[in-house]
């Protein structure tokens, strides 16, 4: 895809976008070590911003490179995958308005009137490192693979020399510019990704005249499948098991479920002057998926028709080389100077895809560590620690960072489908059925959340250990192991209804009616009103000039 020059610029460009992302964290950085500073930015993100920096939370290298190429792979069915990511968001606004006024900084702030336990606080930091930690490989992995195949390094030692650098850069970058920085990276990350989108739409829609048939028509055609390729079944075809119609089912709910309270979205709420503003910045951030995702679905077609089914196959099995094969074709490869300015253009919104999120994910971890763990369970304090916390959660930064930089190091010779599946099936099963009962349900007590944090995610981590991602096939994590009697890939729709179950049970088995733990009236109803006594007091602690 690249000659000796195009790999040259790539790199250079590269690196430009690495110090101008260090130097925005440096100057955007919090300016007094105080919670309200780091973790949230002093909540004053206005609603335009804080929804590219939503979008862009959303907008990770499965949107971007994995939709083009499902879409240019399995045609029709691609179109259910592509609609996953969207749908997530429409979730996510039924939660904003509620989410945002009953939280402070992190997912347990959320639940500490209804439970105000440390028992509670730290089994919600667990379950919010877990996710963020698997997340946090998913893309380092991602990110790592393509940097390597755009600057020519086909080595699995080259590729995990670039994870670690990337790695290490964005810990730095977190540790230093909190809230503020990762808005930034985002938001800048979500602009260099729509408008590259936009512009090889543009050049893909001017070769077929803008004639949308004309596209579909050569889609049909170069595809390989003929007019299967607008009908449903490829892939069911590409995986003809018997149980692929659960597995396709439970992998969708649990990206429509599990991303929609991922810890860095609701931590992003959080962030918003109040409730409806929140409410506005998931709608404008709708608004920004929904675009990428067309043009995702759109540039999926055009690879099938110019690039051709056979071969992006055989040259990317998994389609995760549609967006660059497509690029190069469209604009005459990179040897032209417009094709060379528009394929480093799209290289970069790749690199920055991942490098964003990631951001964003490191940052929730500090906070879990910082304020969960730190100061909220071993301190049990709601005054602040003039600056030990913020030193906290940095240094939480850094472990968590220096988790998945090894986790990273050795999954590039694994399955990496593992950890997206498990991370998004445990926000589904443990988080979502926590926040929706504590928001929506008055008697829902702290025996109840406890058994739903806990049960949801240890069911998740438990089942999908019997399946075959995990041993058994010659792709799995432990190919020579043989203990997958569950003959799923993921098992979302057993472990989503468990979350769920265990948190009405646990509730109704207490001997506590829930009135007294109940939330306040205003909070379930959205209300942009400031939190509770107790909450302005540890604001006022950490707004103290």
């Amino acid at each position: 895809m690249t000659g000796g020059e195009t790999q040259g610029a790539v790199l250079v460009s590269f690196l430009l976008i690495v110090v101008a992302a260090l130097f925005a964290c440096l100057l955007l950085g919090p300016q007094r070590e105080e919670a309200e500073h780091f973790y949230v930015g002093r909540r004053r993100n206005k609603p335009l911003r804080n929804a590219l920096a939503l979008a862009g939370d959303y907008i990770s290298s499965a949107t971007v490179v994995g939709t083009t190429g499902t879409v240019a792979l399995m045609g029709f069915d691609g179109l259910f995958v592509a609609g996953s990511t969207v749908a997530a968001l429409v979730v996510l606004s039924l939660l904003a308005g509620p989410l945002r006024a009953r939280g402070r900084f992190t997912i347990a702030d959320v639940f500490a009137d209804r439970a105000p336990g440390t028992a509670v606080r730290i089994a919600a930091a667990v379950v919010t490192l877990l996710v963020c930690l698997l997340y946090f490989v998913v893309q380092l992995s991602a990110v790592a693979l393509v940097t390597a195949q755009l600057l020519g390094l086909e080595t699995v030692g080259a590729q995990r020399a670039i994870a670690v650098m990337i790695g290490v850069l964005i810990a730095c970058a977190t540790a230093v510019g909190g809230m503020r920085g990762a808005t930034a990276l985002q938001a800048a990350k979500t602009v260099i990704v729509l408008v590259a989108l936009l512009l090889v739409v543009g050049v893909l829609l001017t070769r077929f005249g803008w004639n949308p048939a004309a596209l579909l028509d050569a889609a049909q055609t170069n595809n390989g499948t003929g007019p299967a390729y607008f009908r449903p079944g490829l892939l069911q075809r590409s995986n003809p098991s018997a149980s692929w119609t659960f597995d396709f089912v439970g992998l969708q709910l649990s990206i429509v479920l599990g991303a929609a309270v991922m810890p860095h979205v609701v931590m992003r709420l959080h962030a918003t002057p109040d409730a409806a503003a929140a409410r506005r910045s998931v709608r404008g951030a709708l608004v920004i998926v929904s675009a990428v995702t067309v043009c995702a679905v759109v540039l999926g077609l055009g690879t099938a028709a110019t690039v051709g089914g056979a071969k992006l196959a055989e040259v990317s099995p998994g389609g995760t080389g549609a967006l660059m094969l497509t690029t190069g074709t469209l604009v005459g490869g990179p040897g032209s100077t417009a094709g060379t300015v528009l394929f480093i253009l799209v290289a970069i919104a790749v690199f920055a895809t991942s490098l964003a999120v990631i951001a964003g994910l490191t940052l929730t971890a500090s906070a879990a560590v910082g304020h969960d763990l730190y100061r909220k369970a071993l301190r049990r304090t709601e005054s602040s620690d003039k600056g030990v916390e913020i030193s906290t959660a940095r240094w939480g930064a850094v472990a968590v960072s220096a988790a998945g930089i090894t986790l990273a190091y050795a999954a590039l010779d694994w399955n990496i489908q593992m950890f997206s599946w498990v991370a998004l099936a445990v926000a589904a099963s443990s988080l979502l059925p926590a926040l929706v009962y504590t928001l929506f349900w008055r008697r829902f007590t702290e025996r109840g959340l406890l058994w739903t944090l806990v049960g949801g995610a240890a069911c998740v981590v438990v089942l999908q250990t019997f399946t075959p991602m995990v041993t058994s096939l010659p792709s799995s994590f432990l190919p020579h192991a043989d203990i997958a009697w569950l003959p799923f890939q993921s098992v979302a729709l057993i472990s989503i209804p468990t979350g769920f179950a265990l948190g009405w049970l646990g509730s109704v088995t207490d001997r506590r009616t829930g009135r007294d733990l109940a939330p306040r009236a205003d909070a379930r109803r959205g209300s942009s009103r400031p939190d509770l006594t107790a909450r302005r007091r540890d604001d006022a602690g950490d707004s103290r000039t």
